[in-house]
């Protein structure tokens, strides 16, 4: 009797068994059939018994069906947990069964359903960005880079899908995952993947987390590998202007001139440079910047200052003389300066008419002239914008 016990025991833990893992075989059966809510309720109870969740294929065929519940409206996070089934599944056929055989049974098959998944792990990814979902395009794309880098796909690899590895960098960036970002924009340069645009990203997202030290040694960087482009060059001049490191500024500007030697902005900023320690050289990089762009508001504006504040300069030392004659002639060249001033000024109120700081110059230059018609109505003009 207690053999014939045990047997029926034995008989009905097999049949326990076959039962629960044909609801696996059932579940793949209404995917066929497109029964996804037959599919669904089959495959959640192999997932819940005890004879079921411990087998590979269980969670093969659990992220064939919720792939396809995810494509078809039903589960909005089913991709997720596709991602995390076909994981699932990759580890236990790793395991093998209690006794450590069968290892690997299910690689081939495992290998197989994720060749057709990545795809629709891709255009997940793509109907992120177009929602602007960013951490769900970071979630798709990361997982097809870890798909990719599988020890089961190494033999037919061709190396890193840079165009991925740039899409996980983006949707980093737009969902303000600065770490992960910077991690995926520098393999994206180390690969010379994305070109400027990659490297000036990065350049961002240290401006976002406050880095500057990163932010300097990114555009070096950026600027050996793509020494062509301005917009690097432009970049990595401006954080020295910035960071007040002049030395290293002049020297960026005086490769960024040759390499565009028709670029007015380049001798505005070498001439904002020199202001500091020689308004002459200052002047002359500004006249260059003019001679190329001649309705530069900024080169006109700085010469008319720089002449003007000579003059006031002038005129204090002027008023420090006890002598006529010397206050007159110190007085002359105080007006030869404000007369230098006086054209550039206009210059640069004809490129921008509501400048207030120009009107209130020529203001004074007009009182001092006493061309008081030209006063009058630059007067008036302040008047208007409320000055």
């Amino acid at each position: 009797m207690k053999r014939v016990a045990l047997f029926a025991i034995l008989i009905l833990g097999i049949t326990t068994a076959f039962a629960q893992k044909g609801k696996v075989s059932a579940a793949s059966s209404y995917l066929g059939t497109n029964d996804f809510d037959a599919a669904k309720e089959a495959i959640d109870l192999a997932l819940e018994h005890e004879k079921t969740v411990g087998w590979p294929k269980t969670y093969i065929i659990a992220a064939k069906v919720y792939t396809e519940l995810y494509k078809n409206g039903n589960d909005t996070e089913g991709i997720k947990k596709a991602v995390d089934y076909y994981k699932k599944a990759i580890e236990l056929d790793q395991k093998g069964d209690a006794k450590g055989k069968g290892i690997g049974k299910y690689e081939k098959e495992i290998k197989l359903q994720l060749t057709f998944f990545k795809p629709d792990l891709t255009n997940s990814g793509i109907e992120g960005f177009n929602t602007e979902d960013f951490n769900k395009a970071l979630f798709a794309f990361e997982n097809v880079l870890y798909i990719n880098d599988l020890a089961m796909f190494q033999a037919e690899a061709a190396g890193v899908d840079t165009s991925i590895l740039y899409n996980c960098a983006l949707a980093a960036y737009n969902a303000k995952n600065w770490e992960k970002s910077e991690e995926y924009f520098n393999k994206a340069i180390d690969m010379k993947y994305g070109g400027g645009d990659a490297v000036l990203l990065l350049d961002q997202v240290f401006d976002a987390t406050g880095d500057s030290v990163k932010m300097a040694d990114n555009l070096k960087k950026g600027f050996e590998v793509y020494p062509e482009d301005e917009r690097i060059l432009t970049s990595l001049i401006q954080y020295y202007l910035d960071s007040k490191q002049n030395d290293a500024a002049l020297e960026y500007l005086n490769t960024a001139i040759e390499q565009d030697p028709q670029n007015p902005s380049f001798y505005y900023a070498r001439g904002v440079l020199f202001e500091n320690v020689d308004k002459d050289k200052a002047i002359t990089n500004y006249e260059q910047c003019l001679a190329i762009d001649d309705a530069f508001f900024n080169s006109l504006y700085n010469i008319g200052v720089i002449y003007y504040n000579k003059g006031v300069e002038q005129q204090n030392i002027a008023n420090d003389m006890t002598s006529t004659k010397d206050y007159d002639a110190a007085m002359k060249v105080a007006n030869g300066f404000w007369e230098q001033s006086l054209p550039y000024m206009e210059k640069a109120h004809e490129v921008q008419p509501s400048e207030a700081a120009v009107l209130e110059t020529l203001k004074g230059l007009y009182y001092r002239f006493e061309k008081m018609d030209k006063y009058n109505e630059v007067k008036a003009k302040l008047d208007d914008l409320g000055q």
